[in-house]
């Protein structure tokens, strides 16, 4: 999947980008102003870093430091390089994880029952591990290309599920019969 991934051109991972970006700020979840987790696309990703442009969002971005969970920072300045070749804020102002009300996560693959399959690092899942013993927020939003959902994962104990998936043929809302109702929809 990776590799298939990395192929994508850029010129075809900005265009999934857009679409994705654009159902996205479509979404009931995203009404009002809301305190959102993005993070910059990287080799073929799907790229929702242009959610910092819109003024109804506060965007803060991933900081990651091997071995502890993610801290979210709201930037400061311009990004620094970051482990595994990622951009990150080097300052900022920090928003705890509890006080996001989205967090839009990279997938590497995702099936519709919300599993996902990330760089196998876990930052995602130990961050957001407590999930299941509070109410959400945040909403966790996997974003992919249509081609990282497959048909289904083997899921972990401590893999924490997507609440959607959206990927640039449409949205998948897992747990809901016909989760695939709205793909292809713009």
């Amino acid at each position: 999947m990776l590799r298939r991934r990395r192929a994508e051109s850029s010129e075809a991972v900005r265009r999934a980008s857009e679409v994705v970006v654009r159902r996205l700020l479509a979404l009931p979840e995203l009404d009002g102003f809301l305190r959102i987790g993005a993070y910059v696309g990287i080799r073929g990703e799907v790229d929702p870093s242009s959610l910092c442009d819109a003024d109804r969002f506060e965007v803060a971005l991933p900081v990651t430091t091997p071995g502890e969970p993610l801290r979210f920072l709201v930037p400061a300045g311009p990004l620094e390089d970051g482990p595994y070749g990622t951009r990150q804020p080097g300052e900022g102002t920090e928003v705890d994880t509890r006080d996001l009300d989205v967090v839009v996560v990279p997938v590497v693959a995702a099936d519709p029952l919300g599993h996902r399959v990330g760089h196998g690092a876990g930052y995602y899942d130990i961050t957001f591990a407590g999930r299941s013993e509070r109410p959400r927020p945040p909403v966790l939003i996997g974003i992919c290309h249509a081609f990282q959902v497959v048909e289904r994962l083997d899921a972990r104990p401590w893999d924490v599920p997507l609440d959607l998936i959206v990927t640039d043929a449409g949205i998948i809302r897992p747990g809901m019969a016909h989760s695939r109702s709205r793909m292809g929809e713009d």
